[in-house]
């Protein structure tokens, strides 16, 4: 920056002195101006591309196998919604399973019946109730020699997930109709790595904000009149492994788009503005892992 520092001229014969500012004035805008830095061919309002492309990012699956008589699946809900709250729910999207044995609807004190015919059938298939709640599956994925992950684990196992480069991109559309209940569902895999025919996509409907009674042992007395269940899984809307993306292995780079359509049950009382729709595709075959997972609001 240039800056110039006049004295102040006398009040004696102005004349002599306007002559000399006049010229004192002008040499120092000359050695102004041959002192400051020159830029030459200025650029006015540069055109700075902008990279638009969104980079696909591997997500995780956190399902949590739970039940309203486990006094101590409260504590593992609460594990499990602190890494949503610090990875962002766009990352790591929970699903709440009721089933087993402490899902068992015990009227008058626990009425609500959580269970659903695919988390009955995942339950027996990966014996989580049988190993104990509260467990669950991380990307369904095998880490230190177990596959059925304790609430303790489901940090760093949905660290290491995260980490992982993404093999595929998944891509959510849907429609949903207020007044038949009814959900058509597009769901676009995008292949960034090749991969093999045991690809299956699976779509998911779950609720949020379920208030009904929960044992939770960390309070006395144990039983909650009003717990807050999070993240329910009601219904998948393709069965319990989904449906075949492709007979046949896929190329990287290539797109393959899969539809569905959904209505609620008859008398249904789920809150529409509370669901959320959760698409993943897996690997039904000798591994399971979940490849890639994402979520979508059902209505606004």
């Amino acid at each position: 920056m240039c800056r110039i520092r006049f004295r102040e001229l006398g009040t004696g014969n102005r004349e002599p002195h306007m002559k000399t500012f006049a010229f004192v004035l002008l040499s120092a805008v000359m050695v102004m101006a041959m002192s400051c830095d020159v830029i030459d061919n200025p650029i006015e309002n540069p055109d700075v591309p902008i990279d638009t492309t969104t980079k696909v990012k591997q997500n995780v699956l956190l399902e949590d196998y739970t039940g309203h008589t486990c006094g101590n699946c409260p504590d593992a809900a609460d594990v499990a919604h602190q890494l949503e709250t610090l990875y962002g729910s766009d990352r790591v999207i929970i699903v709440a399973v009721h089933a087993g044995p402490f899902a068992t609807p015990q009227p008058p004190t626990y009425p609500t019946d959580f269970r659903t015919t695919v988390g009955n059938e995942l339950d027996n298939t990966f014996k989580i109730s049988r190993a104990g709640n509260p467990n669950g599956l991380v990307n369904r994925v095998t880490r230190n020699g177990k596959f059925i992950q304790s609430k303790d684990n489901w940090a760093p196992a949905v660290t290491a997930e995260l980490a992982k480069t993404p093999t595929m991109g998944l891509k959510l559309d849907h429609t949903w109709n207020a007044t038949t209940k009814a959900i058509d569902v597009t769901v676009t895999a995008d292949y960034i790595a090749g991969g093999t025919e045991d690809y299956y996509v699976v779509v998911w409907l779950t609720e949020s904000g379920i208030i009904s009674d929960q044992t939770d042992y960390r309070y006395d007395p144990s039983h909650i009149e009003d717990y807050d269940f999070e993240h329910v899984l009601r219904a998948s809307l393709n069965g319990t492994w989904g449906e075949q993306l492709s007979t046949t292995p896929v190329a990287a780079g290539q797109k393959i788009t899969k539809q569905m359509s959904y209505t609620f049950p008859s008398g249904s009382t789920w809150n529409p503005s509370k669901c959320d729709l959760v698409a993943f595709v897996h690997r039904y075959g000798t591994e399971k892992n979940v490849v890639q997972v994402i979520k979508k609001k059902l209505a606004e």
